[in-house]
């Protein structure tokens, strides 16, 4: 049988009394003692702050008990309250600061400033103890396996917090569903470990995600390319083998960088396309974007070939290296990757037979990369050679001259590829 109550628009304030049993205290002598005791562990004036900011909560009442049966509802009831005890302490507190604790007191004078009393708040009153204690078991002891109070998930707080900063991590999880690539079961307690991974630009990079709007997320791949990758990932998000929510910077980079060479996918970009479409009951608009820019290269593009072939020569200063100047962002820090992409190739053809007193791209002229089995564009690629190694040399030695353009730089590397993996093959050989 539901416990009984009458609900009552109106009590003033001054007829209701803290509880001095309440569960959030041991059991006290005096109203001005449980004050003291909500104030030092309850966060008070936190909340008395956000009640003199919007006011009380329209959605809760508070539960009262009388003092007196025989005057339980009336101009002469007097009431303990048995739910809502910090928010009455707050009120309290706001109406009259000289009930405050010394330590608050001045705090609560300055909120009281500005603050118009309530004189009266909405109740519901209970008989006794035991006729509202069913309903305090529902909203304090948890989801009882549904009879309780839930607290929302992070994804309920994302569809209800608009702002929430995992706002583009649930559009991603939103596609990945409608795409077949998990169920709603799967992307259960995901969301948050999906959002640590797209706070991290080398990943996002390497996805093609464009977080930019996050009303409006999308993709800056081919459909395809990112399918295959988003996939991959969402594998590894449900078995928590390779992706997991204790992954750091670091490993999510050591994660994101061997991607981008997965069957199938290329380096081809495209203008950001909406990853979700138009959502429902919404019309499209048309589009506001401007023609723009090419996105400048954030990092060196890792070659996990690359990596592979350099773990196998067992030389670390090369393998460490290559992760550097590939990790290193080259938007601020362009110079020093100059420095380490000369001092990379400088290492390496040291390793595939140059002698020190001869430069890498004299070592690796033309005739020298035919020999290697590399026979086309020789002429481009003797000129990125030449334009690390002035770079580099540059930058490192001269009081004035540096190196800037990170694009170039990013270029040259890539256009390389070939050239590294046919020197890496050499030292191999040589050892």
């Amino acid at each position: 049988m539901a416990a009984t109550h009458k609900n009552v628009d109106s009590v003033l304030i001054r007829n209701i009394f803290l509880s001095l049993s309440n569960p959030r205290h041991e059991e006290v002598e005096s109203e001005q003692k449980a004050i003291e005791r909500l104030c030092a562990k309850e966060n008070i004036y936190a909340l008395a702050r956000d009640i003199a900011k919007i006011g009380l909560n329209p959605l809760e009442r508070f539960a009262l008990i009388p003092v007196d049966k025989r005057k339980a509802v009336g101009p002469a009831a007097r009431y303990h309250v048995a739910e809502g005890n910090r928010r009455m302490c707050a009120l309290k507190l706001l109406n009259d600061p000289d009930l405050a604790p010394p330590k608050l007191r001045k705090s609560f004078e300055k909120l009281a400033a500005s603050w118009t009393p309530i004189k009266a708040v909405p109740g519901a009153v209970f008989a006794d103890a035991e006729a509202v204690r069913v309903w305090l078991d529902r909203i304090h002891n948890g989801p009882q396996d549904g009879i309780g109070r839930k607290q929302w998930n992070a994804e309920q707080k994302t569809r209800f917090d608009g702002e929430n900063k995992n706002k583009a991590a649930q559009a991603l999880l939103d596609y990945a569903q409608q795409a077949g690539m998990l169920t709603a079961e799967d992307r259960v307690g995901k969301l948050t470990t999906v959002q640590r991974f797209l706070s991290n630009d080398v990943f996002r990079e390497t996805l093609g995600f464009d977080q930019g709007n996050p009303d409006d997320v999308a993709r800056t791949r081919p459909k395809v390319e990112f399918d295959v990758l988003l996939k991959k990932f969402v594998r590894d998000l449900v078995s928590k083998v390779d992706v997991n929510s204790r992954m750091n910077k670091d490993d999510i980079v050591r994660y994101a960088r061997p991607l981008g060479s997965l069957p199938g996918v290329t380096t081809t970009r495209v203008e950001p396309e909406a990853l979700l479409g138009t959502r429902p009951g919404k019309k499209a608009t048309p589009s506001k974007r401007k023609p723009g820019k090419p996105e400048k290269a954030k990092h060196v593009r890792y070659e996990d070939s690359i990596q592979t072939a350099l773990k196998a020569l067992g030389n670390e200063k090369l393998s460490s290296l290559y992760y550097s100047i590939c990790s290193i962002e080259l938007e601020p820090h362009t110079p020093i990757v100059a420095v380490g992409v000369w001092s990379f190739f400088e290492t390496l053809t040291a390793c595939a037979g140059r002698n020190e007193g001869t430069s890498f791209d004299s070592f690796l002229s033309k005739n020298k990369l035919t020999s290697m089995g590399i026979d086309k564009e020789l002429t481009s690629l003797h000129e990125a050679m030449v334009r690390i190694r002035s770079g580099g040399n540059t930058t490192k030695h001269s009081k004035v001259s540096v190196l800037f353009n990170g694009d170039q730089l990013n270029n040259d590397v890539v256009a390389l590829k070939d050239v590294i993996l046919k020197c890496i093959t050499a030292a191999t050989s040589g050892k």
